[in-house]
């Protein structure tokens, strides 16, 4: 239980430019304590104890900053956290020299009042100043293009690119499923019932083994995966990995005080081909290859998100060093990928707060990074949350909400710009009680003009990159062809005269025209097309996303 204690809280005037500010100079309450020392900035320092520190900033305009903290742990591993204007995160000291920690990455302070926090969760770190400083937000995203499978099939590709076409302005609305049990399909059916809408991405886990049960049917995974995504929905495939030499009754959590049950495994035998550990972790991935070819086969494409939380601690496949789980991550990707032929999934890494470089696989092996976020009744955007990651992969990984609880309201998304690539709220409670998440809120979410829901979803088997332009607009380059549509007629804009093949879809991919048309000339394509939005795509080559 995090305690807040506010005092009388000093003003501090902050120059638009950035500025260090004394922690001494913050309200203290809870037994934060100064302590005067001439080593340190301004003369002091603060020990926070299991106290806390408000600092009240007035800025005199809007602007961008990356936040910093200068302290030192009091002695071992420390985590607390950083609170500004509502929106907290964690940071962790573990040495006790005094060192610069970046803590919040391209947060926007606007202009007037606006009040930081460090607040106790462990504890017992010093701190001796934070430090603001202004950057440009522009050079936020520099998304990589491709996915790291060169061989990626096409349907992977249309994902990828349908993922990156709404990354930065909508986000895409998610639900797991409990699977393979009479209540499968019950959360979804849940949202549907109470919003009118569905999910356009669910979860789906191969959490009850692959090892032929009795009581499980292992084909269940992939048949889920392959008929959503025949209704356009994405498949978001995961694996509770129960230990691999338990066979089918063994457990995924590592054995500790609170899970005396747990398993032993030891993850490090990776490291050793001979041992019977990595036989049978190579048998249960062969296992999960041969679900994933279904899908392939099937001309499905989906998101594969494994060894999730690893450094957590819990799981089995993060109980040791991330070396080991790095490791085990490559072993996985090249055993699928270059063994079998998987050609078929964006891979995605699950970041941890205190994980540290070692973990992270590479870029070369992780198409996308996920959060797992589990704050009960906060539906905050999480911006703090997703401008670290964002920050600490350089921009280059779309960044996705790919568990929580209480999901981020779309309100809060929208008022801080902060669009995840999807949000999964877990099933059950999390679902269905109010704790978590409301009916009025998931219908505030699920009718958002910016959030995709299922009956918004394009065929991805044949999504192809869109242009976005008004019906006024004309495009001036060499070469294009422009459509725009009134009404029942369609009339297609071009700087060369000649013949056009012309196909209208609607944005679900229902073909609604397709015939020749000379350029400048108006067509009556035999039905008055409502307003919205419709993909027209010319002799194959462009393809323009039009609003009416």
């Amino acid at each position: 239980m995090i305690k807040y204690f506010t005092l009388l809280i000093i003003a501090i005037s902050l120059n638009i430019f950035g500025q260090k500010i004394e922690a001494e100079s913050a309200t203290l309450a809870g037994g934060a304590t100064r302590v005067n020392d001439a080593a340190r900035s301004g003369g002091a320092f603060v020990q926070q104890q299991g106290g806390n520190l408000t600092f009240n900033i007035n800025t005199n305009a809007d602007a961008f900053y990356n936040m910093y903290i200068y302290g030192a742990s009091s002695g071992g591993s420390k985590i607390n956290f950083f609170d500004i204007n509502g929106n907290s995160t964690d940071f962790t000291y573990t040495a006790t020299t005094y060192s610069k920690l970046k803590v919040v990455s391209t947060f926007k302070l606007s202009k007037g009042a606006n009040v930081i926090k460090i607040l106790n969760s462990w504890g017992w770190i010093n701190i001796d100043y934070i430090e603001l400083e202004v950057v440009d937000p522009s050079s936020r995203f520099n998304i990589t293009k491709t996915l790291s499978n060169p061989n990626a099939t096409t349907e992977a590709k249309a994902l990828y690119q349908f993922l990156q076409d709404n990354y930065g302005s909508k986000i895409i609305s998610g639900a797991m499923s409990l699977n393979s049990i009479a209540e499968s399909s019950q959360w979804l059916d849940f949202i549907k019932t109470n919003t009118g809408k569905e999910p356009a991405l669910m979860g789906i886990d191969f959490l009850q083994g692959l090892k032929n049960s009795t009581w499980y049917d292992d084909n269940k995974p992939a048949q889920d995966a392959i008929a959503y995504y025949n209704r356009n929905g994405i498949p978001h495939m995961m694996w509770h990995w129960r230990d691999p030499l338990a066979g089918v009754g063994g457990d995924f959590y590592k054995q500790s005080n609170d899970k005396p049950n747990g398993t032993t495994f030891d993850i490090s035998k990776v490291n050793d081909v001979n041992s019977a550990e990595y036989k049978a972790m190579i048998a249960d991935i062969d296992l999960v290859a041969i679900e994933m070819k279904k899908l392939q086969d099937a001309k499905v494409a989906a998101i594969w998100r494994p060894l999730h939380e690893a450094a957590g601690g819990w799981f089995w496949w993060g109980a040791k060093t991330g070396a080991d789980c790095k490791k085990l991550w490559q072993v996985m990707y090249d055993r699928m990928v270059k063994y079998h032929g998987i050609n078929n999934l964006i891979w995605v890494w699950t970041y941890e707060p205190n994980e540290d470089g070692t973990w992270y696989p590479g870029d070369d092996y992780v198409d996308m990074v996920g959060r797992d976020i589990y704050k009960d009744g906060d539906h905050s955007s999480q911006v703090l949350e997703f401008n670290k990651i964002n920050d600490l992969y350089a921009g280059k990984k779309m960044v996705a909400l790919s568990e929580c609880g209480s999901m981020p309201d779309i309100t809060n998304m929208d008022k801080d710009g902060t669009y995840w690539s999807w949000f999964m709220p877990w099933y059950g409670s999390y679902t269905t009680d109010a704790k978590y998440n409301s009916v009025s809120l998931w219908n505030r979410v699920m009718n958002s003009p910016n959030v995709i829901t299922l009956d918004e979803m394009p065929n991805l088997r044949t999504y192809t990159s869109t242009v976005t332009a008004n019906n006024d607009e004309t495009l001036t380059s060499d070469n294009s062809d422009f459509p725009v549509i009134n009404g029942n007629s369609l009339n297609v804009k071009s700087n060369e005269n000649k013949l056009l093949n012309v196909r209208i879809y609607s944005i679900q991919g229902l073909q609604l025209f397709e015939g020749k048309i000379g350029t400048n000339q108006e067509v009556n394509i035999g039905k008055d097309l409502s307003s919205g939005v419709y993909i027209v795509n010319i002799n194959n080559e462009k393809t323009f996303k039009i609003q009416k």
